[in-house]
């Protein structure tokens, strides 16, 4: 995995998982949240008034400035592929309550295609090709042919914002064909990501603080993952709204997404030992689906599970 797209939070910005070690001599320190995304909240819009996009039958994008004596819609006024937002607020976000007075941010994005196999939520291992491309359209990262997933939990705060709207394709793999295997009818968008959910102070290589950032991408496939090994796979670690985003799902208030809390409930005892089966030998557990509520009900779906019920104790 290239290193440039790798990165988590830690204490209110986001810094790099880079497979070689960050230059300490570099570091830039953090400026106040507010006052920067105000700066590229217009520059990103000023870009995308400024710049056009051709997109060919197979997803690729090409971006370029509009030339005066040659006109064409801009990204922002072409109709083909309408342009959407999505509004992103770090703080809400259990694992960054340390990040105070962060800004709402906007992140802008386009949909080609939908997709229309497994949706991804943000701590799923997903197969993507992409390209980055800084706002003076500076190409900083490629991958066209992905050989192995990556996690979105360990990427910017951008792609687990975004990529969890979209779908992945469908496999296809002909016998005796001399046609490749391939993905058919994937996910494939381009987002716009300013620094607060990028990179922010910290960069490498061509990427250098405080840059807004340009994705196109195309989601092949999607690993649903457990991040937490608690039994209770990502997609799953919802409390009460499966449409939750599960970086805001905190069962027991105590800062710690579930997708991350081995203990969702907080009441002492892990969600691994509350899903095991009474009496299983060999040792069994239950799965989200069959998982029961404190008297034992496995039949209603508005129930809340034993493991998210603090008052259904279960001890070691």
């Amino acid at each position: 995995m290239n290193r440039f797209l790798k990165a988590f939070a830690i204490i209110g910005f986001i810094t790099f998982l880079a497979s070689c070690k960050k230059d300490d001599n570099n570091y830039t320190p953090p400026r106040d949240y507010n006052v920067q995304y105000a700066s590229e909240k217009d520059s990103i819009k000023k870009y995308l008034k400024t710049h056009y996009m051709t997109v060919d039958a197979d997803f690729n994008v090409q971006l370029d400035s509009i030339d005066p004596d040659n006109p064409r819609p801009s990204i922002w006024d072409q109709t083909e592929y309408p342009i959407d937002s999505v509004t992103v607020k770090l703080k809400d976000l259990a694992y960054y309550h340390n990040t105070t007075n962060t800004p709402e941010y906007k992140v802008y994005y386009i949909k080609f295609r939908q997709g229309v196999g497994d949706k991804p939520t943000r701590g799923d291992d997903v197969l993507v090709s992409y390209r980055g491309t800084r706002l003076d359209l500076t190409q900083f990262d490629y991958d066209p042919y992905p050989q192995s997933p990556l996690s979105l939990s360990s990427v910017i705060e951008g792609w687990q914002a975004i990529m969890p709207l979209f779908n992945a394709g469908t496999y296809v793999a002909e016998p005796n064909s001399p046609n490749p295997a391939r993905y058919e009818n994937y996910g494939a968008g381009i987002m716009f990501v300013p620094s607060g959910l990028g990179y922010y102070n910290t960069g490498s290589g061509a990427v250098g603080a405080y840059q807004s950032l340009v994705f196109s991408f195309k989601l092949y496939a999607v690993n649903y993952a457990d991040t937490d090994k608690d039994g209770i796979p990502d997609r799953y670690e919802y409390d009460q709204d499966p449409n939750e985003d599960i970086g805001k799902v905190d069962t027991d208030g105590d800062y710690i997404p579930n997708y991350l809390d081995t203990d969702d409930d907080g009441d002492g005892a892990s969600t691994k030992l509350e899903l095991k089966i009474p009496g299983s030998s060999p040792t069994a557990y239950y799965t989200f689906d069959n998982a029961p509520d404190c008297s034992g009900d496995q039949t209603t779906a508005s129930r809340r599970r034993l493991y998210l019920d603090a008052t259904c104790k279960k001890k070691p």
